[in-house]
């Protein structure tokens, strides 16, 4: 749920030079914006008329579609999804026999639900980032929220259910395990797994005991259904957990790189390594006959147990993360990819069948990733699972698919560069072909890439990373594009993930600067008080210094050099920023902003666009941020980024969920438009982390 930005300009033949000009076509229309209050040391008081005229904010339809899923269970002849990003969540119901979507429902809050089980014919949901438990009746149609499991941005992570139809859930940030009683309506706190681990990120159970599977290190946890004592199986825990199975008297999980089985007390363990080309097994399950399958990550290779051993059986969604694995029947299993795709492998053969959710009608409207603008009015938007690829003037758009989430783009000549979650991979896409090319893996116990630059003179991008949940050691990436190299300097902000980088804009100097979070992947106590910034040579890989721009402040969101000052921004407190001269590291002036976001630079001014749906102008030399543009709405799935035309002062970003070209010009009277979509959950984090 961690957002992160992106500055990505192309130059070359803007759209338009002003605004809403008649040469637009398509599905653009001007957004209706009010006048708002022109803050400190903006704008001339009389700005030239045309510069201003028109509209300050111009959409241009949906920016990314969805149908990417989360939870899934298999209820008779009917799978039911939930899908990912579209808010309030929607449950959908499709027909294994037609392959049809039936019919959908949307749930109360909240913005997907990872968890989901079968029980007396009943479908159950967990979502977040409102730990709800719901039922759904298939019978009636109706949809009941049974109770709130956690506080407001927690996650139900996981759902099982026992043999007498007793529910189980797992749940973070406490890390519980909760009962619910169908037959008479009890919902029951079980406590903490175990301490120090907030995720219970997989679970199973059998006629005598819960087992919890905990994240960031790997326990296992029995607990007695009947009497709630607690017990655990894995004194030395064997890695984060991703799935557990409960049969035929053995617990059965994936942890860390190994599938480990054993006896329910935790003895008899046998333990099975992942191949060599998987991170993690992310599903399993056991067929009428006995046999184990799972499916890894980030191959998306189904594989079946031999004794001790993993064999490859078929790739039906390769590079694909999934949700769950159900036996159909002796021969065929059903797999639910987390891009919004189900197929169906024959076991006899390995021939596999693959249904797009999207071309059945379970899509909507997806919070975006990241944003990139290339010449001759190409807009590219990073999505769940996908590019997308506008020609605003023509109307036009095409969608491909990509393997995870591209949180960072560059765009350099006619192709985009794509830092993935949770892979750590580097793509080099052709949008025109649908053509994508790995540059390789970042790995080095990295998970979530936070920023990307272009630096010229060597011709390499940089990737800043943060690492898993549970470590704090963030790195810095040299990517070569023309060997496929990629040099990963780890720990080069001792103890703190490296959320962003900036180049220094003077010439000769070949010098990045990096901006701390002490949180790291979280659920692990930080090391130190306060998110540093280090100044680290390209030329000689070294660090020359470090400093702490604001004490007592714990991540640092976004960070942008101009003309010897360092502009920064900060997650923790939310919204403060600051302008720091580099050569003294002395701060020169502070202030606050509603939220936190992304920090741009574009001729010779300073911007901010954060959560909420408002950007700022804060330098150069003001005292006071000075609002451009109010009531964007909540359209970004990570912090808001904007894509800068070249030649103007307009802008590519988000109005709610739709493309929308901003005119961020410091000279024209600030506007506030009125938001017609409420805030996406996803926010809500950004929106409440001081």
């Amino acid at each position: 749920m961690e957002r992160r930005r992106l500055l990505n300009a192309g130059a070359g033949i803007t759209l338009a030079t002003v605004a809403g000009q008649a040469a637009v076509q398509g599905t653009a229309h001007a957004a209706e914006v009010s006048p708002g209050r022109t803050a400190p040391g903006a704008a001339p008081a009389a700005p030239p008329p045309q510069r201003c005229s028109g509209p300050a904010v111009t959409t241009y339809g949906v920016a990314s579609l969805t149908a990417a899923i989360v939870g899934t269970v298999v209820q008779g002849d009917h799978v039911y999804v939930v899908a990912r990003g579209q808010t309030p969540p929607l449950l959908g119901e499709i027909d294994l026999r037609t392959r049809r979507l039936n019919r959908t429902v949307r749930l109360e809050r909240g913005e997907g639900g990872w968890a989901a089980a079968a029980s007396g014919g009943k479908i159950y949901v967990g979502t977040y980032p409102y730990p709800d438990l719901y039922r759904f009746d298939p019978a009636t149609g109706g949809v009941t929220r049974i109770g709130t499991i956690g506080p407001t941005g927690g996650f139900v992570w996981c759902l099982t259910t026992a043999p007498d139809g007793t529910l189980y859930a797992g749940t973070s940030p406490r890390g519980e395990v909760w009962e619910y009683r169908p037959d008479t309506g009890a919902l029951r706190n079980l406590g903490v797994a175990f301490p120090g681990d907030q995720y219970v990120r997989a679970i199973a159970a059998d006629e005598r005991y819960v087992y919890a599977g905990t994240l960031p290190r790997g326990y296992v946890v029995a607990y007695d259904r009947t009497t709630g004592e607690k017990r655990n199986l894995t004194p030395t825990p064997y890695g984060g957990a991703s799935a557990l199975l409960a049969h035929g008297g053995r617990v059965i999980g994936s942890l860390g790189r190994s599938i480990v089985d054993m006896a329910p007390d935790g003895s008899d363990a046998r333990v099975i390594p992942v191949p060599a080309a998987e991170r993690l097994v992310d599903a399993m399950t056991i067929t009428p006959d006995g046999t184990l399958y799972c499916v890894g990550r980030p191959t998306g290779t189904v594989y079946r147990r031999e004794g001790d051993r993993l064999v490859a059986v078929a790739a039906p969604a390769t590079g694909d993360e999934h949700r769950a694995l159900f036996p159909l029947s002796e021969n065929t299993l059903l797999g639910a990819a987390g891009s919004g795709r189900l197929w169906w492998l024959d076991l006899t053969d390995a021939s596999y069948e693959v249904l797009e959710l999207i071309d059945i009608g379970l899509s909507g409207p997806d919070p975006v990733q990241s944003i990139a603008y290339q010449p001759r009015g190409v807009v590219h938007v990073g999505g769940h699972f996908s590019l997308t690829t506008h020609r605003p003037a023509g109307g036009t758009s095409k969608r491909i698919r990509i393997p995870g989430e591209p949180k960072r783009m560059r765009v350099l000549g006619n192709r985009v560069y794509a830092a993935m979650y949770p892979s750590t991979e580097v793509l080099e896409i052709d949008p025109g072909r649908g053509r994508l090319h790995s540059l390789g893996f970042i790995d080095h116990d990295q998970q979530r890439p936070t920023d990307m630059v272009h630096a010229p003179w060597n011709d390499r991008l940089l990737v800043s990373t943060a690492p898993p949940t549970g470590y704090l050691k963030g790195a810095l990436t040299e990517v070569d594009r023309w060997r496929r190299r990629l040099t990963v300097h780890k720990d080069v902000i001792r103890d703190q993930s490296v959320m962003s980088v900036a180049l220094d804009d003077r010439p000769g100097r070949r010098i990045a600067y990096l901006a701390g979070d002490t949180w790291g992947g979280g659920s692990v106590p930080p090391t130190r008080p306060s998110a540093a910034i280090a100044a680290f040579d390209l030329r000689t890989r070294t660090v020359l210094w470090e400093t702490v721009p604001i004490e007592n402040h714990a991540s640092l969101q976004h960070i942008e050099v101009y003309d010897g000052i360092l502009y920064g921004l900060y997650k923790r407190l939310a919204g403060t920023w600051f302008a720091m001269d580099i050569e003294t590291r002395t701060v020169l002036r502070t202030g606050r902003l509603p939220s936190y976001g992304e920090l741009s630079v574009h001729a010779g001014s300073v911007y901010a666009s954060v959560f909420g749906g408002s950007v700022y102008r804060i330098g150069p030399g003001l005292e006071e941020a000075q609002l451009l543009i109010g009531g964007l709405g909540n359209g970004w799935y990570n912090p808001p980024q904007l894509a800068w035309e070249w030649t103007t002062r307009y802008a590519w970003g988000m109005a709610d969920r739709e493309l929308a070209r901003l005119r961020l010009d410091p000279a024209c009277p600030a506007r506030t438009r009125t938001a017609s979509v409420p805030p996406p959950e996803a926010v809500l984090e950004g929106l409440l982390a001081n």
